[in-house]
């Protein structure tokens, strides 16, 4: 089937290779389309590391080279292969971008977005080692909503586990070195440096996923194939995983901390999936909560409660429906998006404060995030039902009154319409 798909009448196969860096509404940053014919790969020589280096300012070597000799065979390449209808008929789609082996057993850390091919989760993906040995690979994991995803490969091979750092000892001009796949795996493994520029950076919603919030901005070189790759600290340790950069301007990248990551790590590869704190209330953004109240809410931002449910973090800390939540420990609770993001900080036994409005006042309260499960519970579950009902009806309403109109203008002016 591949062999009908590849090829086109009178022309070479081609393939389109998709620049994997996120798309930020707003301008913020544009992924990258560039088509290809498909050419032969020069030879790219790299030196297998060794992960017990310890890099001293006593080497005979820059920063740089040093944390590359230490940490570069612990990043890989990840490629997804799809068919896509074009201009030129079907052709064969390709995806590149970078991943950062985090366990021994073949558990590697990347982005969802790279892991993406024509808006959907691919399972299989082929995973580029740094000896340019080529093993398949499963995508066992992966959240839209906050940019990541867990691959797996199975492999006899000794593989080099990158030594994860402590992304919150950061400060604003420490040394930031890059490590990943620009444009393609023809530039596997390149390195760039430079500092951290920013740190807790908020860049707004997220083209197929959500807000990303708490990020790390350096002016490191980040490209589109970077996706998914290793931000390192001097030592050599992994700090982020870059995820974004800004297209209209130069120098200005973002990762994602790896603090942030590690306990979703942890519980992947435990589970094999992972499950964000839940604050056990139904809300709405506050712009809409204004429509359907028909009224100024006192602030422009934040999500208003109309449900708590019994026994949940928001019941415990005294939130009750009416109240306006804006912020959750130190990040800015903007709409439900911001919610989603940054619950996913937090583990059982937290204690966070949520700061609310009621009644036109600004108050506080202290949450403790316990096992409590919106999913589990039966009185959440009914509600959301009938949310979807009603959503459902509300769409397929819409869907008449167009088809409605359509036939209307249809009738009117005949195929001149």
């Amino acid at each position: 089937m591949k062999k009908n798909l590849n090829k086109n009448p009178g022309m070479g196969k081609i393939v389109i290779i998709i620049a994997l860096v996120f798309s930020l509404i707003g301008g913020i940053v544009g992924s990258a389309i560039t088509t290809y014919k498909l050419l032969p790969q020069g030879e790219s020589k790299t030196t297998n590391s060794d992960s017990n280096i310890t890099i001293s300012a006593k080497d005979n070597m820059t920063v740089a080279s040093a944390v590359a000799k230490k940490s570069m065979s612990s990043v890989v390449g990840i490629t997804t292969k799809g068919v896509q209808q074009s201009f030129f008929g079907q052709v064969e789609v390709q995806g590149v971008g970078s991943g950062v082996i985090v366990d021994p057993k073949g558990y590697i850390l990347t982005n969802a977005h790279v892991v993406k091919l024509n808006n959907q989760v691919v399972k299989d993906v082929t995973v580029r080692l740094n000896n340019e040995e080529d093993i398949q690979g499963k995508t066992i994991w992966a959240d839209e909503m906050i940019d990541l995803a867990i691959v797996k490969i199975n492999t006899d091979k000794k593989l080099n586990v990158a030594s994860l750092g402590d992304s919150d000892a950061l400060s604003i001009g420490d040394t930031a070195i890059a490590i990943g796949n620009p444009i393609s795996l023809q530039f596997s493994q390149t390195v760039t440096q430079g500092i951290i520029s920013g740190l807790d950076r908020y860049v707004g919603a997220v083209s197929g996923g959500g807000y990303m919030t708490g990020l790390i901005q350096t002016d490191a070189s980040i490209n589109g194939g970077n996706s998914g790759g290793a931000l390192l600290n001097a030592e050599g340790e992994v700090i982020g995983i870059n995820t974004v950069k800004v297209q209209s301007a130069e120098g200005l990248g973002f990762s994602i901390p790896i603090n942030f990551i590690k306990p979703i790590i942890k519980q992947v590869i435990e589970t094999g999936s992972y499950k964000e704190m839940s604050m056990g209330m139904l809300t709405m953004n506050v712009d809409v909560a204004s429509q359907v109240l028909n009224q100024k809410l006192p602030v422009d931002k934040g999500i208003f409660v109309y449900k708590v449910y019994e026994g949940s973090p928001a019941a415990t800390a005294g939130l009750e429906a009416g109240d306006i939540v804006t912020r959750i420990g130190k990040d800015q609770v903007s709409d439900n998006n911001a919610l989603k993001s940054i619950l996913y900080k937090y583990q059982v036994g937290d204690k966070v404060e949520v700061e609310y409005i009621r009644q036109g006042k600004k108050m506080t309260a202290e949450a403790t995030f316990t096992d409590y499960s919106i999913e589990n519970d039966k009185e959440a579950q009914k509600d959301i039902r009938e949310q979807v009902r009603e959503r459902t009806a509300q769409e397929e309403a819409r869907a008449r009154r167009q088809e409605e109109l359509f036939n209307r203008f249809r009738q009117e002016f005949g195929n001149n319409f």
